[in-house]
């Protein structure tokens, strides 16, 4: 069975108006790239920085504070099984988001948030160090060690905020349909990548 998507993409096998993928990344991947250029060939919406101001609008904070609360350290909350109020707060925005139709959703936990869920597509990207360094250098202007403290502590920061918030472990391959390195095909062959791999899934699986 065939269905036509927004603007007339066809996708084999998907409703595209029930389409939600959402893109995990590490730092300086490439990830919020692949997102948006996903978006691009699909002709929906990508969600990143806007899930930060709707999130401080509805938790009554500024933009600066939801993003401090992302890169407080491990150990500020000991109970891994209860979420922070903040986080609750971002998951309601993200299913508000997921509710309005088809979408990228980048980061934010969003495939924790949208588990078990018919029509989500969870993907991680990665790339080596060196390739992070590089690219993080070049976006940012940063020198050789800004640049791999940047990738490593960004990388630690999500990894903590993910499990402080769900009790998983960020980047653990049971989490994600698929995952993607692109180290070796940059971030527009990462997008296509994504887009046939919707193509190929099982209907029955969706």
């Amino acid at each position: 069975m065939s269905f036509y998507g927004h603007n007339g993409i066809h996708m084999k096998g998907v409703r595209m108006n029930d389409l939600i993928v959402t893109i995990s990344r590490q730092n300086g991947s490439g990830g919020r790239e692949v997102g948006n250029r996903l978006a691009e060939m699909l002709g929906i919406k990508c969600y990143d920085q806007e899930i930060i101001s709707a999130t401080a609008a509805k938790a009554g904070m500024s933009v600066a504070e939801v993003r401090r609360s992302e890169e407080r350290p491990d150990g500020v909350f000991t109970d891994v099984s209860t979420p922070e109020p903040l986080f609750q707060a971002q998951s309601d925005v993200i299913r508000d988001l997921a509710a309005r139709g088809s979408c990228v959703i980048v980061g934010r936990s969003a495939d924790y948030v949208l588990r078990g869920r018919p029509n989500v597509v969870t993907v991680f990207i990665h790339a080596p160090v060196s390739v992070r360094v590089e690219r993080s250098k070049a976006h940012n202007g940063f020198t050789d060690k800004v640049a791999y403290e940047t990738v490593t502590r960004k990388d630690r920061e999500r990894a903590q905020y993910y499990h402080r918030n769900t009790g998983k472990v960020w980047g653990e391959l049971s989490n994600y349909h698929l995952t993607i390195d692109t180290g070796m095909i940059g971030t527009d062959n990462a997008a296509q990548l994504i887009k046939d791999f919707i193509d190929m899934r099982d209907p029955k699986m969706i």
